[in-house]
């Protein structure tokens, strides 16, 4: 048998076998890869089409843009949209709302104010709403808080009763604190306020917010593909609210309204990017100058909220001799949409105290 001896001959390293073992290891690893190259294509393309979207969208000039329903008048360094409803010699209520906010996202409050005998005024704090941006995306407390006390001024009918929602409630606790003679009372709603202690003079800056906002460009396409992209627009809300099912798509729809002001994605990212990243120490979170408020505090704030959880508002009010607190049940960081009947029935108590 002269081919017995092959037939028992061992097979050689690289042979048969191994290669393919080979092919089989080379095939695997080809199907990881192409996800991942597919994923990555589709991020990419998301993240530009959103940015392509936000060029074509966002064509509105913010004084053509508005929906008729309010004015602008000059205030400080800018323009600001404002809605008035009620009679011209009624007592002066002014609402300004949070992140996103504006004078539409009151539509289940206003009237009811109204009829309650008050002169309801929405402000449209920048960079939300249809009010102008500064030119040089100053959004600092301090400055919002001059516009406030320029819009007070010209509309009339100082002092007036402020009140202000989440992140609107630090520039109304600013302006409060700067000019008190025009600030009958100030009503402070799961205030975003960010209260320090006497000697706490710390400043943290995140690292990544720098390094992932720093440049325009990109963080406006950043935002454009969260913030301003309408198909999150009812999971961001749902984010702040105890009771989701009043995200409806109606109340998501007044929240994109605004959307179609030129640069409103750039706004919101120079808006972020210094909240971020700023170091300001405005007298509002202060708890000493809290201490020494002149206009009379009230505080409601939702017993759900985890944005703003209610020990914030029991510290606001341990600062300030003679506070309110008005507590709402069931709801979280917007009540007024959460619960507007519930809302609106406290704050006309506080507001008929007040009178």
């Amino acid at each position: 048998m002269p081919f017995a001896g092959l037939a028992c001959a061992p097979t050689r390293p690289g042979g048969t076998e191994v290669r393919k073992s080979k092919k089989r290891v080379r095939r695997w690893w080809r199907w990881p890869l192409r996800i991942t190259m597919t994923i990555l294509l589709a991020v990419v393309g998301w993240g530009l089409g959103n940015g392509l979207r936000m060029l074509a969208t966002e064509d509105r000039a913010f004084d053509s843009a508005g929906p008729g329903r309010g004015r602008w008048v000059q205030a400080h360094d800018v323009k600001l949209h404002v809605t008035e409803q009620g009679a011209a010699d009624a007592p002066l209520l002014v609402l300004v709302g949070g992140t996103g906010a504006w004078a539409g996202t009151w539509v289940g409050n206003t009237e009811a104010l109204q009829r309650a005998g008050w002169r309801v005024v929405t402000i449209d704090l920048p960079p939300f709403g249809f009010s102008a941006r500064p030119a040089d995306h100053n959004y600092t407390r301090d400055a919002q808080a001059k516009r406030l006390l320029a819009a007070i001024r010209t509309l009339g009918g100082a002092p007036v009763v402020l009140l202000g929602h989440s992140y609107g409630g630090g520039p109304a606790a600013e302006a409060a604190m700067l000019e008190p003679t025009l600030v009958r009372q100030l009503i402070l709603v799961d205030a975003a306020i960010g209260l320090r202690a006497r000697n706490d003079s710390s400043c943290e800056v995140s690292d990544w917010a720098s390094l992932l906002l720093g440049w325009r460009p990109l963080r406006s396409v950043v935002v454009a593909n969260t913030a301003t992209q309408p198909l999150f627009t009812a999971p961001l809300i749902e984010q702040f609210v105890a009771r989701t099912e009043a995200v409806t798509a109606e109340r998501a729809a007044i929240y994109r309204e605004p959307f179609k002001v030129i640069g409103t994605s750039g706004a919101i990212g120079d808006w972020a990017f210094q909240f971020a990243t700023s170091c300001e120490s405005p007298r509002s979170q202060s708890a000493a100058n809290f201490s020494e408020l002149k206009p009379p505090l009230t505080l409601i704030w939702g017993e759900a909220d985890s944005i703003t959880p209610l020990r914030q508002a029991r510290d606001i009010a341990a600062a300030t001799p003679g506070a309110r607190m008005v507590i709402l049940p069931g709801v979280g960081h917007i009540p007024q949409i959460e619960d507007p009947a519930l809302f609106n029935r406290r704050l006309i108590e506080v507001l008929n105290r007040i009178r």
